[in-house]
């Protein structure tokens, strides 16, 4: 008896061909000859999209990678176009980030944890690299938790996500507090209490990512990046805890875009809106700064496939004019 199929989505942007490669070998090590479908999704990057196609990796896959260029560069939408458009449909989805790379046993282990909780819609890893891995280990056995750089979807949760039409609003941060926001609900706060039971913590599927401890210029301007984008998401949290929590709206109609998910949340609540901006001005200019338009077109554009590479092939599309 075969077993069933397994899915890989690996999310990359900005990350540099090497550091997509070790990511991608981490996968296939992992893989271990089983029957894995893997998509590399590139968003907003051409140029990674066609590169990593040319580079070798350490060992032969046993599987099948497909790799896309997706052109608008946002992950909300890469990660909606691999739950409407390229999940095979069977089999549970494993979800990673480009930069990682995943200990041998982690899918496995992610596998193992999800089955021993029939209940569950999907099971996490942990970090186990960086300043914070430790406390946040800690935290997650104790309490429970979710890690967008390494999580499983059951097979029933993607297809109630594909068959409900979600979409996480486009130039979202926080994809992975609204994801799993939803999976505690089991994607239906309107006949569902918040249940953590819905999600399970796997302590053996970990990662690593290099150069964490090195401070670089490079580094100090990413972490100022981080710490704007942490404002932009504490608005993000409070505008979908008000979609999703309190007026327990079905989550498909939330709002196609995060400047007027924010928006709304801001005209709709504008008292809770002045004391946040008090607590926290960064929250302010956050605010200020999703007022500026932003051209979304190229999200009607489909994924392209670049290239496909398997056991025994290794067959690439024409580059973009």
């Amino acid at each position: 008896m075969h077993a069933e199929p397994r899915s890989v989505a690996i999310i990359a942007s900005r990350e540099d061909v090497a550091t997509l490669k070790n990511c991608i070998d981490s996968v296939i090590r992992a893989c271990k000859g089983k029957n894995v479908a893997i998509d590399i999704l590139v968003n907003g990057n051409e140029r990674l999209a066609q590169d990593i196609t040319e580079t070798p990796f350490d060992n032969r896959p046993p599987c099948q990678l497909r790799f896309w260029s997706i052109k608008q560069g946002d992950k909300a939408h890469a990660w909606n176009e691999y739950v409407h458009r390229i999940w095979p449909g069977q089999g549970d989805a494993f979800f990673l980030d480009g930069y990682v790379e995943i200990e041998e046993n982690a899918l496995d282990a992610l596998k193992r944890t999800l089955t021993a909780s029939p209940e569950a819609l999907a099971a996490s890893g942990i970090p186990s690299s960086g300043r914070s891995a430790a406390s946040t280990r800690a935290i997650m056995l104790r309490e429970g938790g979710f890690q967008g750089n390494l999580h499983v979807l059951s097979k029933q949760a993607m297809q109630q996500l594909r068959d409900s039409g979600f979409r996480l609003p486009l130039g979202l941060y926080r994809t992975d507090s609204v994801t799993s926001s939803l999976l505690m609900f089991r994607l239906d706060p309107a006949s569902n209490v918040w249940d953590k039971k819905n999600i399970v913590v796997a302590p053996e599927a970990t990662w690593t990512v290099r150069g964490l401890g090195r401070l670089t210029y490079k580094s100090i301007v990413g972490q100022w990046k981080r710490i704007l984008r942490q404002a932009q998401g504490e608005l993000e949290s409070r505008a979908v805890r008000e979609h999703l929590v309190v007026r327990r709206h079905p989550p498909h109609l939330i709002a196609t875009t995060v400047q007027t998910l924010v928006g709304r949340w801001i005209a709709e609540q504008p008292a809770q809106a002045r004391q946040l901006f008090r607590k926290n001005p960064l929250c302010a200019y956050a605010a200020w700064c999703l007022r500026a338009p932003r051209d979304w077109s190229a999200a009607a554009v489909s994924p392209r496939m670049v290239a496909v590479l398997g056991a025994t092939e290794r067959r690439r599309t024409p580059r973009a004019a």
